[in-house]
Protein backbone atom coordinates (compact mmCIF):
# COMPACT_ATOMS: atom_id res chain seq x y z
CA UNK A 1 0.00 0.00 0.00
CA UNK A 2 3.06 2.23 0.58
CA UNK A 3 4.49 1.30 -2.95
CA UNK A 4 1.27 1.44 -5.21
CA UNK A 5 0.34 4.47 -7.42
CA UNK A 6 -1.78 6.77 -6.20
CA UNK A 7 -4.61 6.10 -8.27
CA UNK A 8 -4.32 2.33 -7.24
CA UNK A 9 -3.99 3.15 -4.01
CA UNK A 10 -7.60 5.08 -3.79
CA UNK A 11 -8.96 1.99 -5.60
CA UNK A 12 -8.17 -0.46 -3.08
CA UNK A 13 -9.16 1.71 -0.24
CA UNK A 14 -12.36 1.83 -1.48
CA UNK A 15 -12.48 -1.99 -2.74
CA UNK A 16 -11.89 -2.78 1.15
CA UNK A 17 -14.53 0.11 2.15
CA UNK A 18 -17.11 -1.68 -0.23
CA UNK A 19 -16.13 -5.43 1.20
CA UNK A 20 -16.52 -3.95 4.57
CA UNK A 21 -20.43 -2.50 4.50
CA UNK A 22 -21.28 -5.60 1.95
CA UNK A 23 -19.82 -7.81 4.41
CA UNK A 24 -22.24 -6.43 7.31
CA UNK A 25 -25.15 -5.72 4.80
CA UNK A 26 -25.19 -9.22 4.32
CA UNK A 27 -25.11 -9.82 8.35
CA UNK A 28 -27.65 -7.20 8.73
CA UNK A 29 -30.44 -9.17 6.54
CA UNK A 30 -29.95 -12.14 8.86
CA UNK A 31 -32.37 -9.97 10.63
CA UNK A 32 -34.32 -7.79 8.59
CA UNK A 33 -36.99 -6.69 10.84
CA UNK A 34 -34.20 -5.32 13.23
CA UNK A 35 -33.65 -2.04 11.50
CA UNK A 36 -36.51 0.64 12.47
CA UNK A 37 -37.67 2.73 9.94
CA UNK A 38 -38.46 0.91 6.98
CA UNK A 39 -41.30 1.68 4.68
CA UNK A 40 -41.93 -1.86 5.06
CA UNK A 41 -40.78 -2.94 8.05
CA UNK A 42 -38.48 -5.36 6.34
CA UNK A 43 -34.97 -4.07 5.41
CA UNK A 44 -34.10 -4.65 1.86
CA UNK A 45 -30.44 -4.91 0.28
CA UNK A 46 -30.44 -0.67 -0.49
CA UNK A 47 -31.71 0.04 3.07
CA UNK A 48 -29.39 -2.53 4.85
CA UNK A 49 -26.55 -1.27 2.97
CA UNK A 50 -27.00 2.46 3.57
CA UNK A 51 -27.48 1.36 7.33
CA UNK A 52 -24.26 -0.04 6.97
CA UNK A 53 -22.53 2.88 5.57
CA UNK A 54 -24.28 5.36 8.13
CA UNK A 55 -22.29 2.50 10.84
CA UNK A 56 -19.46 2.39 9.75
CA UNK A 57 -19.09 6.20 9.10
CA UNK A 58 -20.68 7.72 12.52
CA UNK A 59 -22.77 9.54 10.05
CA UNK A 60 -25.65 9.44 12.82
CA UNK A 61 -29.07 7.66 12.36
CA UNK A 62 -32.03 9.18 10.75
CA UNK A 63 -35.13 7.42 9.22
CA UNK A 64 -33.19 3.89 10.03
CA UNK A 65 -32.56 2.90 13.08
CA UNK A 66 -30.89 -0.10 15.35
CA UNK A 67 -33.90 -1.93 16.83
CA UNK A 68 -33.15 -5.62 18.00
CA UNK A 69 -30.31 -6.61 20.01
CA UNK A 70 -28.65 -8.34 17.14
CA UNK A 71 -28.48 -5.64 15.31
CA UNK A 72 -27.44 -3.53 18.19
CA UNK A 73 -24.34 -5.97 18.41
CA UNK A 74 -23.89 -5.61 15.00
CA UNK A 75 -24.02 -1.82 15.07
CA UNK A 76 -21.61 -2.02 18.16
CA UNK A 77 -19.37 -4.66 16.38
CA UNK A 78 -18.93 -2.38 12.92
CA UNK A 79 -18.38 1.19 14.79
CA UNK A 80 -15.25 -0.52 15.79
CA UNK A 81 -14.46 -1.94 12.70
CA UNK A 82 -14.92 1.55 11.25
CA UNK A 83 -12.54 3.14 13.85
CA UNK A 84 -10.31 0.52 12.74
CA UNK A 85 -10.32 1.24 9.19
CA UNK A 86 -9.92 5.15 9.59
CA UNK A 87 -7.11 4.79 12.06
CA UNK A 88 -5.04 2.32 9.54
CA UNK A 89 -6.30 4.59 6.06
CA UNK A 90 -4.85 8.25 7.83
CA UNK A 91 -1.75 6.19 8.79
CA UNK A 92 -0.99 4.91 5.30
CA UNK A 93 -2.11 8.51 3.55
CA UNK A 94 0.35 10.26 6.29
CA UNK A 95 2.93 7.98 5.40
CA UNK A 96 2.69 8.33 1.70
CA UNK A 97 3.14 12.09 2.20
CA UNK A 98 5.64 12.32 4.34
CA UNK A 99 8.00 9.75 2.67
CA UNK A 100 10.56 11.17 1.20
CA UNK A 101 11.72 10.09 -2.43
CA UNK A 102 14.92 9.94 -3.76
CA UNK A 103 14.82 11.28 -7.05
CA UNK A 104 18.22 10.50 -7.97
CA UNK A 105 19.07 10.16 -11.81
CA UNK A 106 21.96 7.78 -12.65
CA UNK A 107 23.58 8.20 -16.17
CA UNK A 108 22.24 5.71 -18.88
CA UNK A 109 26.16 4.28 -19.04
CA UNK A 110 29.32 4.71 -16.92
CA UNK A 111 32.67 4.99 -19.21
CA UNK A 112 36.30 4.31 -18.41
CA UNK A 113 38.99 6.59 -19.74
CA UNK A 114 42.41 7.83 -18.35
CA UNK A 115 42.27 10.25 -15.64
CA UNK A 116 45.80 11.86 -14.33
CA UNK A 117 47.64 9.26 -16.65
CA UNK A 118 45.16 6.20 -14.48
CA UNK A 119 42.38 4.42 -16.65
CA UNK A 120 39.43 5.20 -14.28
CA UNK A 121 35.46 4.34 -14.58
CA UNK A 122 33.14 7.41 -13.95
CA UNK A 123 29.19 7.60 -14.04
CA UNK A 124 27.46 10.78 -13.44
CA UNK A 125 23.98 11.15 -11.20
CA UNK A 126 21.82 14.11 -10.69
CA UNK A 127 19.41 15.43 -8.04
CA UNK A 128 16.15 16.32 -9.54
CA UNK A 129 15.17 17.49 -6.38
CA UNK A 130 14.15 21.30 -5.69
CA UNK A 131 16.08 20.75 -1.92
CA UNK A 132 19.11 20.05 -1.24
CA UNK A 133 20.63 16.25 0.14
CA UNK A 134 23.22 16.50 3.12
CA UNK A 135 25.24 13.65 4.26
CA UNK A 136 25.42 12.16 0.88
CA UNK A 137 27.38 9.20 0.47
CA UNK A 138 27.99 6.95 -2.58
CA UNK A 139 28.85 3.29 -2.41
CA UNK A 140 30.20 1.16 -5.90
CA UNK A 141 30.85 -2.78 -6.01
CA UNK A 142 31.67 -5.00 -8.79
CA UNK A 143 29.31 -8.36 -8.67
CA UNK A 144 30.97 -10.77 -10.24
CA UNK A 145 30.89 -14.64 -11.13
CA UNK A 146 33.68 -16.17 -9.02
CA UNK A 147 35.37 -19.76 -8.62
CA UNK A 148 37.56 -21.17 -5.95
CA UNK A 149 40.07 -23.22 -6.52
CA UNK A 150 38.19 -26.16 -5.09
CA UNK A 151 35.33 -25.64 -7.71
CA UNK A 152 32.85 -23.81 -5.55
CA UNK A 153 30.71 -20.88 -7.74
CA UNK A 154 29.81 -17.97 -5.91
CA UNK A 155 28.52 -14.25 -6.41
CA UNK A 156 30.98 -11.74 -5.29
CA UNK A 157 30.67 -8.40 -4.23
CA UNK A 158 33.88 -6.63 -4.64
CA UNK A 159 34.15 -3.10 -3.28
CA UNK A 160 35.15 -0.21 -6.00
CA UNK A 161 36.56 3.00 -3.82
CA UNK A 162 35.71 5.91 -5.22
CA UNK A 163 38.42 9.43 -5.04
CA UNK A 164 34.89 10.83 -3.50
CA UNK A 165 32.50 9.27 -1.79
CA UNK A 166 30.72 11.17 0.42
CA UNK A 167 29.60 15.36 0.53
CA UNK A 168 28.52 17.83 2.83
CA UNK A 169 25.29 18.28 0.34
CA UNK A 170 24.48 17.01 -3.24
CA UNK A 171 22.81 20.08 -5.20
CA UNK A 172 22.90 19.71 -9.12
CA UNK A 173 25.21 17.04 -10.31
CA UNK A 174 27.91 14.30 -9.19
CA UNK A 175 30.75 12.57 -11.02
CA UNK A 176 31.65 9.45 -9.43
CA UNK A 177 35.30 7.98 -10.28
CA UNK A 178 36.87 4.92 -9.61
CA UNK A 179 41.15 4.20 -10.50
CA UNK A 180 41.36 0.96 -11.96
CA UNK A 181 45.09 0.94 -10.44
CA UNK A 182 46.63 -2.46 -9.23
CA UNK A 183 44.50 -2.57 -6.34
CA UNK A 184 41.49 -2.19 -8.04
CA UNK A 185 38.91 -5.30 -8.78
CA UNK A 186 39.06 -4.35 -12.00
CA UNK A 187 42.38 -4.25 -13.31
CA UNK A 188 43.29 -6.41 -15.68
CA UNK A 189 39.51 -7.53 -16.64
CA UNK A 190 38.28 -6.64 -20.08
CA UNK A 191 35.29 -6.41 -21.88
CA UNK A 192 34.96 -10.31 -22.60
CA UNK A 193 35.96 -11.29 -19.32
CA UNK A 194 33.48 -9.17 -17.59
CA UNK A 195 30.66 -10.30 -19.84
CA UNK A 196 31.91 -13.61 -19.57
CA UNK A 197 31.69 -13.34 -15.49
CA UNK A 198 27.75 -12.11 -15.88
CA UNK A 199 29.74 -8.69 -14.23
CA UNK A 200 27.65 -5.53 -12.76
CA UNK A 201 28.98 -2.54 -11.26
CA UNK A 202 26.35 -2.06 -8.54
CA UNK A 203 25.82 1.34 -6.97
CA UNK A 204 24.24 2.19 -3.64
CA UNK A 205 23.42 5.96 -2.63
CA UNK A 206 22.15 6.90 0.58
CA UNK A 207 21.23 10.71 2.25
CA UNK A 208 19.43 12.94 4.25
CA UNK A 209 16.37 14.79 2.44
CA UNK A 210 17.04 18.62 3.96
CA UNK A 211 13.28 19.60 4.29
CA UNK A 212 11.70 16.50 5.97
CA UNK A 213 15.14 15.12 7.37
CA UNK A 214 14.64 11.85 6.57
CA UNK A 215 16.71 9.07 5.02
CA UNK A 216 16.76 8.56 1.14
CA UNK A 217 18.44 5.86 -0.71
CA UNK A 218 18.64 5.04 -4.67
CA UNK A 219 20.47 2.69 -6.50
CA UNK A 220 21.58 0.88 -10.18
CA UNK A 221 23.31 -1.09 -11.96
CA UNK A 222 25.55 -1.05 -15.28
CA UNK A 223 26.50 -4.37 -16.72
CA UNK A 224 29.46 -4.94 -18.83
CA UNK A 225 27.15 -4.20 -21.51
CA UNK A 226 26.20 -0.49 -20.88
CA UNK A 227 30.69 0.31 -19.93
CA UNK A 228 32.24 2.47 -22.55
CA UNK A 229 35.44 2.07 -22.60
CA UNK A 230 37.96 4.65 -24.49
CA UNK A 231 34.82 7.35 -23.71
CA UNK A 232 34.19 10.10 -21.19
CA UNK A 233 31.58 12.19 -20.66
CA UNK A 234 31.01 15.69 -22.67
CA UNK A 235 31.00 18.58 -20.30
CA UNK A 236 27.88 20.06 -18.89
CA UNK A 237 28.96 23.28 -18.46
CA UNK A 238 27.61 26.00 -20.83
CA UNK A 239 29.17 29.64 -21.33
CA UNK A 240 27.22 30.10 -24.72
CA UNK A 241 25.04 32.92 -22.91
CA UNK A 242 27.76 35.23 -21.33
CA UNK A 243 27.30 33.13 -18.13
CA UNK A 244 28.13 29.62 -16.95
CA UNK A 245 25.25 27.20 -16.22
CA UNK A 246 24.63 23.51 -16.37
CA UNK A 247 23.38 22.54 -19.62
CA UNK A 248 21.23 18.72 -18.43
CA UNK A 249 20.61 17.81 -21.50
CA UNK A 250 24.38 16.77 -22.10
CA UNK A 251 23.98 14.47 -18.72
CA UNK A 252 24.02 11.50 -21.06
CA UNK A 253 26.03 12.62 -23.55
CA UNK A 254 29.82 11.02 -23.98
CA UNK A 255 33.04 11.27 -26.61
CA UNK A 256 35.60 9.23 -27.81
CA UNK A 257 39.03 10.00 -25.20
CA UNK A 258 42.06 8.67 -26.10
Amino acid sequence: MLAVPWPLFFVLLGLVYLAINGLFTGLFLLDPGGIGGTASGLAGLGEAFFFSVQTLGSIGYGVLYPASPLVNLLVTAESLTGLIFVAISTGLVFARFSRSRARIRFSERAVVHAYNGVPTLAFRLANERRNTILAARLRVFLAIDERSSEGHSLRRLLPLPLLRDEGIAFLLTWTAMHPIDANSPLHGLGRDALEAAHAEIVVAFSGIDATLERPIHARTSYPASHLAAGHCFVDMLDSSQQQWRINLSRFNQIRPCP
